[in-house]
């Protein structure tokens, strides 16, 4: 039986709140069910705990080779899916550049996040890693990562009666696995000549009205459609179609002007106006009841991954997940990320009620200046995080009494750059959330202030779903300055890493205009330019400015491809830091 949450009289869809909380509601949604599937597969972990067989693969090293050949061979089949459904592709080819398709990079951002999951199964189900969760989620980084999404999951679970129909999105998940793209083809006979009326042809076309996104109509020959075996009888607008002029339809049109009829159980006529027979070709695509229901798998995908990653770095290093939750640990203990949270916190508030003067597009400086005083707090708080807890202890000679112990270099290098990333993802776990909350209310309150039409909750969606995207390429910067600012550490202090990160981050985004402007000129000029095109990262990539301004959303090829750029600079960085630390004397 299909009922909804009872909703205050206050709380009607026009209520301000209603229209504010709506999309807070997905978001906070989106995590507690991301919880709920981690709750799950700890249970899972659990049962395969007692298999002693896995318990042997891990100890010889087997389940290393295990997991990475289910990788590739899951990671093949998704490569291979990419592929077919890719547009204007019938058959599996690696046709065109493979780092410039976009299946290609979705394919392989896949692939890295299958090799997550995959790894999380043959190695946080054993007995030691499950004896140790406890302290993993309720001490240091990870206890305050999971206050942040508690403390989003309750702002949802409170808000659910101000919220507009949330049963209806509820029950919408499964429509969005269900979607129907189909095209089907009909045979309409011609006209008998004037003597004789034409008669209206019943077609059998079975779709579902209430979700239709889109049709399409082709025919090869004039004909009519409409929901009646006579133009009297007919009670919606009867549709000329004229031959090899195509006839399409998406729900932004509204459905006043659907070719198809939207009532439940309709039938469809169709009367051929020539004499030869027409071939009539409709495509209808079938889309959710609420759209807006993808947020919630989107979110809680995300919140999956990064909990396995989290728990992956303490079930394969442990020595290595020490240094990085020690690291992290250490640096939240002082009052430095408490004040930049909340100053950037304050800023973004602020941002909210500031006109900009702009002519109504407030809302796009509100996402740049907000995304970008997140970035350069998460970037401050790496590359102070990365001088104290690597340099200092290298100069205090703490670093020697750590490496003393059964510990190499290796792993206290890459668990400070993980600690690094896990300070970083928490900052922008909770800017991240200021930031959705003002982007979501900004257009409410830019309607009350211009005297205009109240926006609807779907219209605040978007605009914080645009913001998302913004978020993530913002993060991957701040990892990419915060790798390198953990390498420079080894060698460097504070203030002269500060100075090269600084270089870093202007001639990173420099990058494209010095390569334009030395194209054709000196060789030498030509060479540097080149050269530094090549070895600093180009952050342009991470830049969301020119999507802001077109106010569209960031494909998921181009995030896709910046989590590859960034990994790969990830790396890079890591091995120059071992570089620079493999000969440092510590004495």
């Amino acid at each position: 039986m299909a009922f909804d949450f009872p909703v205050p009289m206050f709380a009607a869809i026009d209520f301000w709140m209603t229209r504010w909380l709506t999309p807070i509601w997905f978001l906070g949604s989106g995590v507690i069910l991301g919880l709920l599937v981690l709750s799950v597969l700890l249970l899972i972990f659990y049962g395969l705990s007692k298999l002693t067989q896995l318990e042997k693969f891990r100890r010889d090293g087997s389940a290393h080779f295990l997991a990475l050949a289910v990788t590739l061979v899951l990671g093949g089949i998704c490569a291979a899916y990419m592929k077919f459904s890719s547009e204007g592709q019938t058959s599996f080819s690696f046709g065109g550049v493979f780092a410039t398709d976009e299946w290609a990079m979705i394919s392989i951002a896949a692939t890295m996040m299958i090799a997550i999951v995959v790894w999380s199964i043959l190695f946080c189900s054993s007995p030691r890693f499950l004896g140790e969760l406890r302290s993993l989620f309720f001490e240091g980084i990870g206890l305050y990562m999971l206050l942040t999404m508690l403390g989003i999951s309750l702002i949802a679970l409170a808000s659910t009666f101000l919220v507009d129909k949330p049963m209806v999105a509820i029950r919408g998940i499964p429509q969005l696995f269900a979607l129907n793209d189909k095209t089907v083809s009909f045979k309409i006979e011609g006209s008998k000549g004037d003597d004789q009326e034409t008669v209206f042809q019943k077609i059998e076309l079975r779709y579902d009205p209430s979700l239709l996104g889109k049709v399409e109509i082709n025919s090869n020959r004039r004909l009519i459609l409409t929901d009646a075996p006579s133009l009297g009888e007919s009670r919606m607008k009867p549709q000329t179609i004229d031959a090899k002029v195509p006839l399409s339809w998406t729900l932004k049109k509204g459905a006043g002007e659907c070719p198809l009829p939207l009532e439940a159980g309709a039938e469809i006529y169709v009367q051929n106006q020539e004499i030869d027979p027409a071939t009539l070709d409709i495509q209808v695509v079938s889309t959710p009841i609420v759209r807006e229901s993808s947020t919630f798998i989107l979110v809680a995908i995300f919140v999956t991954l990064f909990g396995l990653l989290f728990m992956l770095m303490q079930a394969v290093s442990p020595k290595v997940a020490a240094i990085a939750l020690s690291a992290a640990k250490s640096e939240l203990s002082q009052p430095l990320p408490i004040i930049l949270i909340l100053i950037v916190s304050l800023s973004i508030l602020l941002f909210v009620f500031l006109p900009f003067h702009t002519l109504g597009e407030d809302i796009k400086l509100l996402k740049d200046c907000g995304v970008t005083l997140i970035l350069i707090a998460a970037t401050f708080q790496a590359v102070w995080s990365a001088s104290t807890s690597v340099n200092e202890e290298i100069e205090g000679r703490t670093a020697l009494t750590l490496l003393s112990k059964p510990i190499h270099r290796r792993s206290f290098i890459i668990g400070k750059i993980l600690g690094v990333f896990w300070i970083v993802m928490l900052m922008f776990m909770v800017l991240g959330t200021v930031e959705l909350l003002s982007v979501a209310y900004k257009p409410i309150y830019e309607a009350r202030e211009n005297s205009l039409e109240q926006p609807i909750w779907q219209q605040c969606h978007q605009e914080m779903m645009q913001t998302i995207p913004g978020l993530a390429l913002a993060f991957f910067q701040a990892v990419v300055l915060g790798a390198f600012a953990v390498a420079l550490g080894t060698r460097f202090g504070l203030l002269a890493n500060f100075t090269i990160c600084f270089s870093i981050y202007l001639l990173g985004h420099l990058t494209p205009t010095i390569v334009e402007s030395a194209a054709g000129g000196l060789p030498l000029v030509e060479f540097f330019s080149q050269l530094i095109s090549a070895v600093v990262p180009n952050l342009s990539h991470f830049s969301m400015e020119a999507a802001i301004d077109a106010d569209v959303i960031i494909p998921w090829s181009v995030i896709a491809s910046v989590l590859i750029y960034t990994t790969i600079y990830g790396v890079a960085a890591t091995l120059v830091g071992l570089l620079l630390f493999e000969d440092r004397d510590l004495a």
